[in-house]
């Protein structure tokens, strides 16, 4: 036998597979016990310490061959129970496993029962990985009940092993979904109670909820975020998360970026937790505990939560407030009185906003773009874009752009691209649109951090791809604010804070301020974009996030004493470890705006 399976050896090291193949297959056509002989090579090699896949592979392959082509018939002979055991739970290669149990005649039955003991093994260990790895190679997932594998897995927050299992099967994304959901029944509150008496888990005394909480929402988004009726636990968790940033947000001042008017915060928080009760009482409570009974007192009316329904203690401190009559200082809220921020703002008193919702003021666009002394006239305009912000994980394919801020000198056009131009026809109007804004040579498009909007623009509207692909037009101040900070600092006359402390503001705001001194005001960006009609403070949000790069530019030029510089910018792309951000998590990205 050495000699053989060094001469194989031999052949395979010199890859002459053919002669290594001819080899095998006449060694078992010669063979009076072939199925002993193959039981025996693949026993030694697996046990080696050396790598013999090459080795295996060869003999399964030629042992196939001759088992095809021999007349003779050979009786499958009985192994010892132990020795195939031990082959097929520990040494022999996954790869190999389907081949084996066909040639040897192990019945899926047979397979399963050896699988179950690998499952009693500790869910870190190799052996319960090697089972759930079988399993997945044989695609036996659904012969298993969720609960002798998933449910373990899930309590033991194994995302990637869940992640593998699941394999993009439905039917076992709902099982997952199912089983979370159930544990979730109560928000949680009978979490450790289901799992030691309803599913007789005794060893799961120490569950970690906070990370349990998270994955539940990470495979809520993932799987079943369309799903609200059907996973309403799992709905109403996320919800709750989403809420507990908000609050964060309002109170804590996460940072100077993420504040957010109360007409902002009111909106998106309504439309959370309207006509659910639960997620009411959840909104009080966490207001209770911010000791704001100002807040309290307007959302148990505007929710119209029965008194009765509300817990002990916040009943108890409604009354205590009732009779205390004194005002409220919102928890972490700092007693310091300051000075009114004062922000950047349009200039002139003259440029208007239109805001288009309908044909007759898209035409006074067209107009404006179309329109022009003549054909070589240089056209600059300030751009961006708002979409209602995702405070969760859920793909970033559910989000639409609603507005387009187009700003000229004396105008800015903030078109309804939710309700209106996805009405109009792709092919003549959105596509005229495109075509002129995105290829046109005589075209400049004056905007910051584009990559978020262009990824928006065509996922909303594949029209755009084709025209944004060269993005000739665009001139992304960005880029622009990044060289000037590296090579002309000082072109910026407030390139030092007052006090000579680090600038708060980011991104666009930042540039503003470098120009202006005066940042924006950007407590409208989080805003709920999709409700119409917009808010006062909405559209002049909007309008002077686009206005103001038309501002920035002539600051610029004249500073510069020239529009050179700025031009050698216009169609350059950022670089290329920057051009794909993740739209996951719109808050992070609409933060560079």
């Amino acid at each position: 036998m050495s000699s053989f399976i060094s001469d194989l050896s031999e052949k395979l090291l010199l890859q002459d597979d053919n002669e290594a193949n001819n080899t095998a297959l006449n060694h078992f056509q010669q063979s009076t016990q072939p199925y002993n002989d193959l039981f025996e090579y693949i026993l030694i090699l697996s046990e080696s310490n050396h790598n013999n896949t090459n080795l295996i592979h060869c003999l399964i392959q030629a042992f196939l061959q001759w088992k095809n082509q021999s007349n003779k018939k050979f009786p499958i002979p009985k192994f010892d129970e132990k020795l195939l055991n031990n082959l097929i739970l520990n040494n022999l290669s996954i790869n190999f496993l389907k081949d084996i149990c066909d040639i040897f005649q192990i019945s899926k039955n047979d397979l399963m029962f050896l699988l179950r003991i690998l499952l009693r093994e500790p869910i870190n260990s190799i052996l319960y990985k090697r089972a759930l790895n079988i399993i997945i190679k044989f695609h036996y997932q659904l012969e298993f009940s969720p609960e002798e594998i998933l449910l373990p897995l899930i309590l033991n927050t194994k995302d990637h092993l869940i992640h593998l299992y699941v394999d993009k099967n439905p039917k076992l994304e709902d099982y997952v979904l199912d089983l979370l959901n159930y544990l979730y029944i109560n928000d949680g509150k009978r979490l450790r109670d289901i799992v030691l008496h309803e599913f007789n888990m005794k060893n799961y005394q120490n569950i970690n909820k906070k990370a349990l909480g998270k994955l539940a929402v990470r495979y809520w988004n993932l799987f079943g975020h369309e799903q609200s009726d059907k996973y309403p636990n799992l709905a109403n968790l996320q919800h709750k998360r989403t809420l507990n940033y908000l609050i964060n947000m309002k109170y804590n001042g996460i940072n100077d970026e993420k504040t957010i008017s109360d007409d902002a915060w009111n909106e998106l928080v309504q439309e959370i937790v309207q006509g659910n009760d639960e997620l009411s009482i959840f909104l009080i409570e966490s207001l209770v505990d911010r000791d704001d009974s100002i807040a309290v007192r307007y959302w148990l009316t505007q929710l119209n939560v029965p008194y009765n329904a509300l817990s002990h203690w916040v009943r108890k401190y409604i009354q205590t407030k009732q009779n205390d009559r004194s005002t409220t200082v919102p928890y972490a809220q700092n007693s310091t009185r300051k000075l009114p921020i004062e922000y950047y703002k349009i200039p002139s008193k003259d440029v208007q906003i239109v805001f288009i919702d309908a044909m007759p003021t898209y035409q006074r666009l067209l107009d404006r773009l179309f329109k022009v002394d003549n054909e070589d006239q240089e056209l600059f305009i300030g751009f961006d874009c708002e979409w209602k912000p995702m405070f969760d994980n859920s793909p970033s394919s559910q989000q639409r752009i609603s507005i387009m801020q187009i700003a000229f000198s004396n105008e800015i056009f903030l078109l309804d691209m939710l309700y209106f131009f996805s009405t109009c026809d792709n092919q003549t109007i959105q596509q005229r649109l495109a075509n002129r804004l995105f290829d046109d040579d005589h075209v400049t498009i004056l905007c910051y951090g584009f990559k978020a909007d262009a990824s928006m623009l065509i996922s909303s509207f594949p029209i755009f791809d084709r025209v944004l692909s060269s993005g000739k037009t665009l001139l992304d101040m960005s880029l622009v604010q990044s060289d000037l900070m590296l090579s002309q600092r000082d072109i910026f006359p407030y390139n030092i804070t007052n006090n000579n402390t680090p600038s708060k503001e980011k991104g666009l705001s930042e540039l503003v301020r470098l120009c202006f001194g005066k940042g924006l005001n950007k407590s409208e960006q989080c805003s709920n974009w999709n409700k119409r009609p917009l808010r006062t403070a909405q559209i002049q949000y909007a309008a002077l996030d686009a206005y103001c790069l038309l501002d920035i530019y002539s600051f610029l030029r004249t500073r510069l004493q020239s529009s050179d510089y700025l031009q050698s910018f216009r169609g350059r792309k950022p670089k290329k470890s920057d051009q794909h951000p993740s739209l996951n998590d719109v808050n992070s990205i609409n933060e560079i705006k």
